[in-house]
């Protein structure tokens, strides 16, 4: 039996001494380390038993080079603070672990720039592929990327960049659900909180001002701009609270957005849902949380997950990018109610 590892002084097994043991060919050890399946039990338990009595450990990296494969996916996301794009990434995770897979994460913070070095780095490290979470760089640079390396996108609407997958919700019905349940309970002036410029809180505020032209209510319409984020929802809740003008209900664009605007309403004494409804998107564990139990439009955070991976995996083994789009549906909690009978501050 050749020598293991074990103890000072002898060398570690090789491939070459695990066929010898089993008594079988090289060629077939590396089969079964890289494509069990095409092995009959036989052989393979021989050469598993062999691996064992050595002590063999199989260099994951040596057969990555040899397979010109690494196994791995980088994902990028805009921002690690915000929960929905955590809860994305657990069905990555998931779907990744199926595929036997490991996956290598980074944060871009919003910024073009550092989205596209992490990008640019993922190909570097060889990263089979890459999922891009609602990117905020260039159509160009990502398109870009996609010649480099297979790319997925999640969460970003409009024109799909050449090559790429793409994974989304349909805004346009998420945005319509929360409204409808607010004019069912008879709220006219309606606020949204219009957080950042990417393009998916930009399709949420289109969505926004479409149907409220669609209802006749376009001049009963309340926007504000602000940060993706707990402080750039006060921000703007209480700019619209404050207004000659106030509105009974505001969705807001996310929900780290909306519990601003729920502790703006606090600050001046407001309660919901008795003197303002208030509608997140996302319904991210936030919304979940008691005692403040938040309406928000929920999007299938790990089915999108889920889903870009195959999507990606699909694209590594030669298949056509596509693109799927999920239906999101208004999951509805303690924060909305019926129209205060007077909008004034």
């Amino acid at each position: 039996m050749t020598a293991t590892a074990g103890s000072s002084g002898t060398r570690r097994p090789t491939m070459s001494d695990v066929a010898r043991e089993a008594n079988v060919s090289r060629s077939l050890v590396s089969l079964v380390l890289q494509h069990p399946e095409k092995v009959g039990d036989k052989r393979k338990r021989a050469v598993h038993d062999a691996m064992r009595r050595l002590g063999y450990r199989p260099n994951a990296a040596a057969r990555q080079l040899a397979s010109q494969r690494t196994d791995t996916f980088g994902v990028l996301v805009s921002d690690l603070h915000n929960p929905f794009y955590t809860e994305v990434i657990d069905g990555i995770l998931e779907a990744a672990e199926d595929f036997r897979h490991q996956v290598l994460i980074a944060s871009g913070e919003r910024d073009p720039s550092k989205e596209k070095a992490a990008a640019e780095a993922f190909a570097e490290l060889r990263a089979e592929g890459v999922i891009l979470i609602t990117p905020t760089m260039s159509t160009e640079d990502i398109e870009a990327i996609a010649l480099a390396v297979p790319t997925v996108i999640v969460g970003r609407p409009g024109p799909r960049p050449v090559g790429t997958g793409r994974v989304l919700t349909d805004d346009e019905r998420g945005v319509r659900v929360a409204l409808d349940h607010l004019l069912a309970l008879g709220h006219r002036e309606i606020g949204f909180v219009a957080a950042g410029e990417n393009p998916g809180a930009r399709a949420r505020e289109d969505a926004f001002l479409a149907a409220m032209t669609g209802v006749g209510l376009a001049d009963r319409a309340h926007i504000a701009s602000a940060a993706p984020n707990q402080e750039g929802g006060y921000a703007a809740g209480r700019e619209m609270l404050t207004a000659a003008r106030r509105p009974t209900a505001i969705l807001a664009s996310n929900d780290l957005a909306a519990l601003g605007v729920l502790g703006a309403a606090a600050d001046l004494n407001l309660r919901w849902p008795t003197d303002l409804s208030v509608v997140g998107y996302d319904n991210t564990i936030l919304a979940q949380l008691q005692p403040i139990a938040l309406t928000s439009v929920n999007q299938p955070r790990r089915l999108m997950g889920r889903t870009a991976t195959t999507l990606l995996r699909d694209l590594t083994r030669g298949g056509e990018p596509s693109s799927v789009t999920l239906d999101p549906e208004l999951v509805v909690r303690s924060t909305t109610g019926p129209a205060s009978p007077s909008p004034s501050p």
